[in-house]
C-alpha cells in the first residue's frame, strides 16, 4: 500500500515542477513584453524629441464660413492635405506633417497645434488654407463682435470666428 501511496506523490511533485516552469515562463515572457513596450515608447519619444516635435500650444477656434449668406463648410484637413495647404511658411512650427494651424474634421474646428509658442492670426490660417477672397466683400466676427482687421486678429482659445464672404457685384 505505500507504494500506491508512493506513485502519486511523485506523479504530484513532477506535476507542480512543470507548472513552475509554466508559471515561470509566463512571468517571464510578460516581464519581456513590458520591457519591449518601454523600450518602443522609449524610443518614439526621443524620436519625436529630436524631430523637435514635443507640443508645447494647443488651442482651438470654431470657424464658420458664410457665403452669400449661405453657410459653408470649412473643409477637413486644410494644413495637413496638399490640395489645401497653400502657404508653407510657419511649418516648422507644427508637428510633423501638418501646418501648426489646421483643421482635422469639416467641423470648422481650427486646432493650433505649434512646437513653439506664439501668437498666430487669422490671416496666417487663412494663408495656410488658401481661401481666395478676391471679388468678396469680407466681414469678420469674433464672439459676436465685428473686425475689421481680421487678418491680424491673434487667436485666442475658445474663440467663435463668423466668416461672411458677400460677392461684389
Amino acid at each position: 500500500m505505500k507504494q500506491d501511496d508512493q506513485k502519486p506523490k511523485s506523479k504530484s511533485k513532477s506535476g507542480k515542477k512543470i507548472k513552475g516552469y509554466i508559471a515561470a515562463g509566463v512571468i517571464a515572457a510578460i516581464v519581456i513584453g513590458i520591457i519591449l513596450v518601454m523600450e518602443m515608447k522609449s524610443n518614439q519619444l526621443e524620436k519625436s524629441q529630436s524631430n523637435n516635435d514635443v507640443m508645447v500650444m494647443h488651442i482651438h477656434q470654431q470657424v464658420s464660413l458664410m457665403i452669400d449668406g449661405k453657410p459653408t463648410v470649412v473643409p477637413s484637413n486644410i494644413g495637413m492635405d496638399q490640395t489645401i495647404w497653400s502657404n508653407h511658411s510657419l511649418d516648422s512650427y507644427g508637428m510633423t506633417g501638418m501646418a501648426p494651424m489646421h483643421t482635422h474634421k469639416d467641423d470648422g474646428v481650427i486646432h493650433v497645434e505649434s512646437k513653439v509658442k506664439r501668437d498666430y492670426t487669422m490671416g496666417e490660417f487663412l494663408d495656410i488654407w488658401g481661401l481666395d477672397l478676391t471679388g468678396y466683400k469680407v466681414n469678420v466676427t469674433i464672439d459676436g463682435n465685428p473686425v475689421s482687421d481680421y487678418r491680424n486678429h491673434i487667436l485666442n482659445d475658445g474663440e467663435s470666428i463668423i466668416i461672411n464672404l458677400a460677392s461684389n457685384h
